[in-house]
């Protein structure tokens, strides 16, 4: 089977949250920060690491000369957009940005052109600015012998005040040239640039995704997964919840005992107050005895994909080993017992403990 080729809308939900409300990017888990206005003198633009990159092309798409302002847009307490404000109105189709030389084409589904970070900064400038911050790192050098770099010499007391990582800063007090510099997101990696066009295909926004969100959501897909869990919980299974983790943090093992019995909550029901399941919290508040009722009711060694962290732990009994607290001995002899009782990755009502 071919490849499949690029497909620019695969991207269109994160850039299209340019366009939302503040009530909208609230409810995604998403702020817009305002950085200021950025002047294009030439109508050209360069998005890259700073200080890694200086030298990358601009792009093959210019723009009218002027001052345009950049927009930040932040979530999980990252840079996550970057974008520059072309003109007012709702871009129609996203087009990839380019710089001479690449051919999208050539891409394959999956696949982008972006800029290289390994400092952890990206930014928007003219040509002119970077012609500025080269000249400022030769003066730099000739008039500190003890310079060591842009970043540790210049930049970073910028950034410092800034608090949020981000500066439109001027290399040469005397002119006017700047560049919007930025945290990138999580960090090092590549980031492709966006340029949002209207029907007439005139440019409305240049943005750069740093891989932050998903699907336009900025929220934690862990806590986008427990709050659907606990939506799809109705007001009676609210109810029985709650009852449920009182009587597991009370240790009446009777009332604990009757709500599983009857299916009133299961092993796997989350808990409102604190997000977790009963088989999870009952290993959190080291209660051996109501985890191994639990284990009798089909409570699985998989933990629910929003309360797994990476590949150290993904199961229960891996949670309970991670706590930095250990468990006592009688959890941690029920928790080996349900591991010799076989792995399993769904619940299976009934399981019997050797």
């Amino acid at each position: 089977m071919a490849d499949k080729p690029y497909d620019a809308r695969e991207n269109d939900a994160n850039l299209s949250v340019t366009g939302l409300t503040e009530d909208e990017l609230r409810e995604r888990g998403i702020t817009r920060m305002t950085l200021g206005r950025l002047p294009l003198p030439s109508g050209a633009v360069i998005a890259a690491d700073p200080l890694v990159q200086p030298e990358r092309p601009a792009f093959t798409r210019t723009v009218p000369p002027g001052d345009y302002p950049v927009t930040l847009y932040r979530a999980q307490d990252r840079v996550a957009l970057a974008e520059l404000r072309i003109a007012d109105g709702t871009p129609e189709h996203w087009d990839l940005a380019l710089v001479p030389g690449q051919d999208i084409a050539t891409l394959k589904a999956g696949e982008i052109f972006g800029y290289p970070v390994d400092a952890g900064l990206g930014c928007f400038m003219d040509p002119v600015t970077r012609d500025a911050m080269q000249r400022r790192d030769a003066q730099e050098q000739k008039r500190n012998a003890r310079y060591s770099n842009y970043y540790d010499d210049v930049l970073a007391d910028e950034l410092k005040d800034s608090d949020l990582n981000w500066v439109m800063h001027r290399p040469l007090p005397e002119e006017p040239a700047q560049v919007a510099v930025f945290a990138s997101g999580w960090g090092d990696g590549v980031y492709a640039s966006y340029w949002g066009l209207d029907a007439g295909g005139r440019m409305l926004r240049l943005v750069t995704d740093f891989g932050v969100i998903e699907n336009g959501e900025g929220r934690d897909p862990r806590k986008v997964a427990v709050t659907a869990a606990l939506a799809a919980l109705s007001p009676a299974q609210r109810r029985d919840s709650a009852r449920g983790y009182e009587a597991l943090k009370s240790d009446d093992h009777a009332a604990f005992a009757a709500l599983l019995d009857a299916g009133r909550i299961a092993p796997e029901t989350p808990i409102e107050e604190t997000q977790g399941t009963f088989t999870f919290e009952a290993i959190r508040l080291d209660k051996p005895a109501a985890l191994e009722r639990l284990v009798r009711h089909g409570a699985p060694l998989l933990m629910p994909p929003y309360l797994q962290i990476g590949d150290e732990r993904k199961t229960y009994p891996a949670y309970a080993r991670d706590l930095t607290a250990s468990r006592s001995p009688q959890l941690l002899a029920v928790i080996e017992a349900w591991e010799r009782a076989g792995s399993t990755d769904t619940p299976s009502r009934g399981q019997t403990l050797p």
